[in-house]
């Protein structure tokens, strides 16, 4: 017997309502009640019952009771006799219920394609959307051999209505379709030709063409290596190849993910060779998934190594500085004593020299000089060493390779929390070609929300001579001089310069013993020598940033 349905599904599913309770009304015993359950059972699920085995018995005993029939009576009525099957017909007619005809199977093929061409392929799907349409029409299922033909004929039509609907969208992007047929003919053109005398002439140049076709193929299906420089410029070269080729995501607008993870996979496990045997349509359709998720996956590549890569190049900063740190730190021990013994000999030789009087008191130089690295190995030193490291290893080695991902990567933000942060990487991407050190004048720089605090000294450049470092746009000159000149130029109410060859300008310092003394500026390398004639023209009082300190000028 079937398994108990419960109390809620017998009631649902098998109480009989007034009308069917009237098909009954000639029918006694056995008959009766066998003629309910296939009723019933029919309406449950959409087919009628092979034997009694299927039939749950709390069901049985629900219909028993309702019919007035013993449920034993059950046991005598046979599922497969002409009456039971007279029963069956009897109970179409009735219900509005019939068998599949070839009408049926070629209207629910028709439907299946309709509903899955553009986003199923599951076999178990497809299935169940068939059992649901033949229960809307009234159809009984077919045999089993049957059902899965209708399956296999609606996956194949709706996998060809899609290629065809997608092929057709690559047809009306211009040179797309030759651009695809590039990546697997030497001949763009993709015509097949027959083999002549000056093919058989040319034929290494021929085979050396399409290894180059074959390699660029093999070249976006790879996956990328290890985290390094190499394996972020191989990536970038990637998504150029594909972006080349220009295959725009409209085509796949509807189209199911399913649908195109199974396209692709077709054309990764096939060779050059084998897409030029196929029809074009099915070619280019084929070639365009594989670029369009192959775009997405390298994409996201190149995000997920760019944070890789900053944590490599963290990690490789820390364990160098842990390591110079490691080499020179000497823990000193008992260090109040000894500086009890510094003091007293200070105090009793307080014109002695250092060497005389503190290191031997010390215990000889080398004990101060574990003591000044053991100060120096403090949380705030160890950071500040190990973001100088990482610095040097991002402007060395590194910058160039993230400086050309940023050339094919777009970040965009709609969070005001994150704007001085895509301001930030639009600064960069326009000063990405830029020879110089530091960023022009005039040039908004976003830091707040953007630098840490304590990046700050290596994000902006003070002068330690001239203006102060509260000259915040003065702070961010490719050298002091420049920087400089334009700050005395606001002062004297005269326009800054806008020629890279900036006069000289001397600014007073002071030196250890007090004494005031006039110091050069260094000169850019764009700057003239003063002794030239132009130079000298410049230092004339007639040029506005010139004053009087420029006459102690020596050229």
């Amino acid at each position: 017997m079937g398994r108990d349905l419960g109390l809620d599904g017998v009631v649902d599913h098998f109480t009989l309502s007034g009308d069917e309770a009237g098909w009954l009304r000639n029918k006694t015993g056995a008959t009766r009640l066998g003629f309910a359950v296939q009723l019933k059972f029919l309406t449950w699920r959409g087919r009628f019952p092979r034997m009694r085995m299927e039939l749950p018995p709390d069901a049985v005993e629900h219909v028993a009771k309702q019919v007035g029939v013993d449920a034993s009576e059950l046991g005598f009525y046979d599922f497969t006799s002409r009456a039971a099957k007279r029963h069956r017909s009897e109970l179409r007619d009735l219900t509005g219920w019939h068998e599949c005809t070839k009408t049926d199977l070629v209207k629910l093929v028709s439907h299946l394609v309709d509903v899955i061409w553009h986003d199923e392929r599951r076999e178990e799907q497809v299935r169940a959307e068939l059992g649901r349409q033949m229960r809307v029409d009234l159809i009984e299922p077919p045999t089993a051999a049957q059902v899965n033909t209708i399956i296999r004929s609606a996956l194949h039509q709706a996998d060809e209505r899609a290629v065809a609907e997608v092929a057709a969208r690559l047809a009306r992007e211009e040179d797309c379709p030759r651009r695809l047929d590039a990546l697997v003919f030497t001949d763009p053109t993709g015509d097949d030709t027959e083999p002549s005398d000056s093919a058989a002439v040319d034929g290494d140049a021929s085979e050396e063409d399409e290894d180059d076709v074959e390699s660029v193929l093999s070249d976006i299906k790879a996956h990328p290596g290890n985290v390094s420089l190499n394996s972020l410029l191989d990536e970038i070269k990637k998504l150029k190849q594909v972006r080349a080729v220009g295959v725009p995501a409209t085509v796949f607008t509807g189209i199911g993910v399913q649908v195109i993870n199974a396209w692709r996979a077709g054309a990764c496990a096939s060779s050059p060779s084998h897409l030029r045997r196929f029809d074009a349509p099915v070619r280019h359709v084929l070639l365009a998934a594989l670029l369009f998720q192959r775009q997405r996956e390298i994409t996201d590549t190149l995000v997920e190594l760019l944070s890789s890569t900053v944590h490599r190049i963290n990690v490789r900063a820390e364990k160098k500085v842990t390591e110079a740190f490691v080499a020179e730190f000497t823990k000193v021990r008992g260090k109040s004593g000894l500086l009890g013994k510094i003091a007293e000999a200070s105090l009793g030789a307080p014109d002695g020299s250092v060497r005389s009087v503190v290191y031997p008191a010390a215990g000889g130089e080398k004990t101060l000089k574990d003591l000044v690295a053991e100060m120096k190995a403090t949380n705030a030193e160890f950071a500040r060493s190990k973001r100088e490291v990482f610095k040097s290893s991002y402007s060395n080695h590194y910058r160039s390779g993230l400086m050309k991902l940023l050339g094919v990567l777009g970040f965009h933000s709609s969070n005001d929390q994150h704007k001085p942060v895509i301001e930030a990487l639009k600064l960069i991407e326009r000063h990405k070609d830029s020879s110089t050190t530091y960023l022009p004048l005039g040039e908004t720089i976003p830091l707040e929300g953007v630098v840490r605090k304590d990046w700050m000294e290596f994000a902006i450049f003070t002068p330690t001579r001239g203006p102060s470092a509260s000259c915040a746009p003065c702070t961010r000159r490719a050298s002091s001089r420049p920087c400089a000149t334009d700050c005395a130029a606001r002062r004297s109410g005269w326009p800054a310069p806008t020629s890279g060859a900036t006069p000289m300008r001397t600014f007073p310092t002071t030196s250890r013993s007090g004494a005031r003394s006039t110091t050069r500026s260094s000169t850019s390398r764009a700057t003239p020598s003063c002794s030239s004639p132009i130079s000298r023209a410049r230092c004339a009082p007639s040029y506005p940033p010139w004053t009087p300190s420029c006459r102690s000028c020596r050229g």
